[in-house]
């Protein structure tokens, strides 16, 4: 695999496109750049090939004893499946195993690539606490390596933190260490830096200084043959032409550009471009074009839902555009959107030192969207409302607001009652056990020797969340007979077979949700079918019933507390 360190991101370099019929190649001889080619040729046209690829980059690691390798391969696995935590969860079991005897490569690298993770899912302040406790590591146990990698990253947090010296002068330490140690570093990581360098130059205005550091970035595109680090050199020299005032240049090389970017999958880029192109058509009079661009940039976000600060330039834009003709309503959406994006903003950068500057500000856009819903309003209704229908709407609304208070306090009570519980609870037996309503046509010896199964029976949830299990098969897998079993619960555990499955499934829901931060992020109907129903709608019968709770509130409220 590729990597080409820009802006934001590692970006990844899809490699051979020959089918697995076509390859007479046995998958046993395979090297793990090959592997890797495979998965990627497979990712997004077969998913059942890229698993088969990705399984075998992973077991072919582990039988070579390749730490390395075998976490590129978790990754691979945590894409084609769609879930992160295979990866997360690998990588916190390497960390486990390393932390007590750490070496020059864990759990630093583990930290390393966890950071990156983070990163590329936006969250930024997770990805920093990673960083720092990889560089905690490397004091103990030096590795240059790593400890370049680790100021590259950090770098870009810099840089996103608005920080440019301070990531210029970390990337500029950076670049003088892989040109003392050509022998170390991959071609690909040195240009990435030069790249890094040279955006830093363009955005504090040295254009000199920028185009140097790209012109050496082009110097190993063409060295090295690298159509991919070629497309990327377009963007950038297109950047610095921006920068210039330069825009027809900057069009011509930014467009050259994209179709790298498209097949590279960077999307983020691919937003900037489509957003420098719309500026440069801007300040070139071209409002067709402009405008053109500005929508590419909003369908690449309704279609990935990557938020940036260039993303809310084409919303404003396209908002005074529907603005000048009158229509209220495109206006309104727009404006919305850029509500929107800004508060995703906020979110994840309001953990760094500062968040990104604002060319729109936030309240003002909330006051010209209650301006526009009025004016809306207007248009709908040509009557006042009557005094006496406004008294009537804030009568109900002030009911409504009661009812609705009283119901937030009663579930916050009851949540705060159901945590405690859970906090001090005791198993189902403790409780029901005492029972001394004993039918004495029942031997204690079964009695005895049913409770001890059905205890084992509770230990291991994969035995209740069984959707198909009833008291027959439960019967026979307990060596026992329905009646007997019945009896047993309806007397030790104080309810009937239906009722005490339900109750064993929902308290493993509850503590499910209480340990798991990622089944929280399960929707109610696969939470459901974790833990044994069948539906959505049976589950949440089924939980508001021993918890008078609905699951989604529940939910909501431990991620508030989390």
């Amino acid at each position: 695999m590729k990597i080409v360190l820009h802006i934001t991101s590692f970006l990844l370099f899809l490699g051979s496109f020959n089918t697995i019929a076509q390859d007479s190649k046995n998958i046993e001889n395979y090297t793990f750049d090959e592997l890797s080619d495979k998965y990627y040729e497979y990712k997004f046209t077969d998913s059942l090939k890229a698993k088969k690829f990705a399984h075998f980059y992973f077991n072919k690691a582990l039988k070579e004893k390749d730490t390395v390798n075998a976490i590129d391969g978790k990754y691979y696995l945590s894409e084609v499946y769609k879930n992160d935590s295979i990866y997360i969860n690998y990588l916190d079991s390497l960390i486990s195993k390393t932390k007590l005897n750490p070496n020059k490569m864990y759990p630093t690298y583990a930290f390393l690539k966890k950071g990156n993770l983070f990163f590329n899912n936006e969250l930024f302040n997770v990805s920093l606490k990673n960083y720092i406790l990889a560089s905690s590591n490397l004091k103990k146990n030096k590795n240059d390596s790593l400890n370049y990698l680790l100021k590259i990253r950090i770098s870009t947090l810099k840089n996103f933190d608005q920080k440019n010296l301070e990531s210029l002068k970390i990337l500029l330490e950076c670049n003088q260490y892989y040109i003392n140690n050509k022998n170390k570093v991959s071609d690909n990581k040195h240009s990435a830096v030069l790249m890094n360098i040279s955006i830093l130059y363009a955005k504090l205005k040295k254009i000199d200084s920028s185009n140097i550091f790209i012109n050496k970035a082009i110097e190993f595109a063409y060295e090295k043959n690298d159509n991919f680090l070629k497309g990327y050199c377009y963007y950038l020299k297109g950047r610095c032409f921006f920068e210039n005032g330069a825009y027809k240049k900057t069009i011509l090389n930014i467009k050259k550009s994209i179709p790298y970017l498209i097949i590279d999958e960077n999307y983020r880029n691919l937003s900037l471009c489509y957003s420098y192109i719309a500026k440069s058509y801007e300040k070139l009079n071209n409002e067709k074009n402009a405008l053109k661009y500005h929508f590419l940039v909003d369908s690449l976000y309704i279609t990935t839902k990557i938020p940036s600060k260039k993303v809310k330039n084409s919303f404003n834009y396209i908002s005074h555009h529907y603005k000048d003709k009158g229509d209220l309503k495109n206006q309104l959406k727009y404006i919305e959107k850029q509500i929107f994006v800004d508060s995703i903003q906020a979110s994840v950068g309001k953990n760094l030192s500062k968040t990104f500057t604002e060319e729109y500000d936030r309240p003002k856009l909330i006051a010209e969207k209650q301006k526009i819903i009025s004016e809306l309003n207007n248009e709908v209704s040509f009557y006042k409302k009557s005094r006496i229908y406004i008294v009537i709407v804030l009568i109900l609304s002030f009911i409504l607001f009661l009812y609705q208070f009283r119901k937030r306090k009663k579930q916050e009570q009851q949540f705060e009652k159901l945590t405690l519980k859970l906090k001090n609870k005791k198993e189902v037996e403790n409780s029901v056990n005492s029972n001394t309503n004993t039918q004495k046509n029942l031997p204690e010896t079964i009695i005895t020797e049913l409770l001890a199964k059905l205890d084992s029976f509770e230990q291991q949830p994969e035995n209740f969340t069984n959707s198909k299990l009833t008291l027959s098969t439960l019967a026979k897998e307990l060596e026992t007979n329905s009646n007997y079993l019945s009896k047993v619960i309806n007397q030790k555990k104080g309810c009937n077979f239906s009722t005490y499955l339900r109750k064993l499934r929902i308290d493993y829901a509850l503590d499910l949700l209480e340990k798991d931060a990622t089944i929280r992020k399960f929707s109610i109907n696969a939470i459901a079918k974790e833990v044994g129903f069948k539906n959505a709608e049976t589950f949440s019968k089924a939980f508001f019933k021993e918890t008078e709770l609905n699951p989604s509130y529940y939910i909501k409220q431990l991620e508030k507390k989390k």
